[in-house]
């Protein structure tokens, strides 16, 4: 069976192969030790696996939680790999790690940006607890529950916001044209994340921000895109600063609504070093187009960014890309849980290195405003910028 790649893969499907190798390993690293590698001839390795467990549950003097032993286990297992990007999904976190992947969560509906540790909201998801208590964007989230958020990362200040459903939450933001922090008191909701943003500027040009590749999100793109056709403009800014990525398969059908057929988009490189092209299935979009690329852009955003970058049809603006290259599957597991590990790597169709390399922009700006400002002037005063 197709197994299930993010941004990381491929498919969306499931695969399950989950058998004797796997359950071989079950073990192999109890209490987060290492344990003997699986011997190749005489197998001496279970019995020394099962006689540590033995051991443990005939001497140990506090009480034992056999499936901490298991996910122990498991966990030393994956740690020995020193790869950040695998790990255990216990069968309550994979379902949270899913809905992550889609957008969908319980929260408030605050979009936020972070830079220099300043949380400033840059959007309100439509009819969410943030929208309907009047929050608007501008505002600098300074507390959540009373806890400073400065000094935290973007995913962990995302974190606090999230929670059960119905449950509450203590925000203070600051406006910049306000004298004083005011506090709200929000209810989390089930939220799905606004993904795609479209705007026609001007009536002469069309802006399309795509902050994460869900299954669903190709679908938005290609009505913005059919939006901004019939509107007539004359070229296209494609905002992918601060999108880390997603489905994988997602960046392939929106490369698609840019390359024409048959067009490579990637090349996907698997564990014995074959080789996949992964290729448009079209239409493709015959419009000047400008790409804003940032810091924070990775994965599956780099992909596409570079897909359009090597065709020639676009012209990059920004900073140096992330450099996620890597190609993570999801891998359920019997007890409903699921592994995600490392299958892969993928390169642009020119065979460019993504994997901590990043892709360089074809004009260099730092500064975010100036990044449209100029990704604007540029579409205006030219039929296609020159890639």
């Amino acid at each position: 069976m197709p197994k299930k790649f993010m941004a990381k893969g491929k498919d969306w499907l499931f695969t399950f192969i989950l058998g004797a190798a796997l359950m071989a390993f079950l073990f192999a690293f109890l209490l987060g030790r290492p344990a003997p590698a699986l011997a190749r001839e005489g197998d001496s390795f279970w019995p020394l696996l099962f006689e540590v467990r033995e051991l443990i549950e005939k001497h140990y003097a506090g009480e034992i939680d056999p499936y901490a032993l298991e996910e122990g286990a498991i966990q030393g297992m994956l740690e020995s790999l020193r790869d950040p990007y695998s790990e255990y999904f216990s069968p309550q976190k994979i379902k949270l790690y899913q809905k992550a992947l889609e957008q969908e969560y319980s929260g408030v509906g605050l979009v936020l940006q972070e830079e220099g540790g300043i949380f400033t909201i840059v959007g309100i998801i439509p009819s969410s607890p943030a929208a309907r208590q009047g929050l608007r964007p501008g505002g600098v989230l300074l507390k959540i529950d009373g806890q400073p958020v400065q000094g935290r990362t973007l995913e962990e200040v995302k974190g606090l916001l999230q929670g059960e459903v119905g449950t509450e939450v203590l925000l203070e933001i600051a406006w910049p044209w306000e004298g004083v922090p005011r506090t709200f008191t929000l209810k989390r909701e089930f939220l799905r994340q606004q993904v795609v943003r479209a705007q026609a500027l001007d009536g002469q040009l069309g802006y399309l921000g795509l902050t994460s590749f869900t299954t669903w999100m190709p679908e938005e793109a290609a009505r913005a895109l059919d939006y901004f056709k019939a509107s007539g403009v004359k070229g296209i800014i494609l905002d992918l600063r601060g999108n880390s990525g997603g489905y994988l398969q997602a960046a392939v059908e929106v490369a698609s609504l840019f390359l024409p057929p048959g067009a490579p988009v990637a090349q996907v490189v698997n564990k014995a070093g074959q080789v996949e092209i992964l290729r448009s299935a079209g239409p493709g979009l015959d419009l000047p187009l400008v790409v804003l690329v940032d810091k924070d852009t990775a994965s599956a955003a780099e992909l596409l960014a570079g897909a359009l970058q090597d065709a020639g049809l676009a012209y990059l603006v920004g900073t140096r890309t992330y450099g996620k290259g890597s190609i993570q599957s999801i891998i359920p597991l019997s007890n409903g849980g699921a592994l995600k590990l490392t299958t892969g790597h993928y390169l642009t169709p020119a065979g460019r290195e993504i994997e901590a390399q990043g892709l360089k922009p074809d004009k260099e700006i730092e500064d975010r405003e100036e990044q449209f400002r100029y990704a604007r002037d540029l579409l205006l005063k030219q039929e296609r910028p020159a890639a």
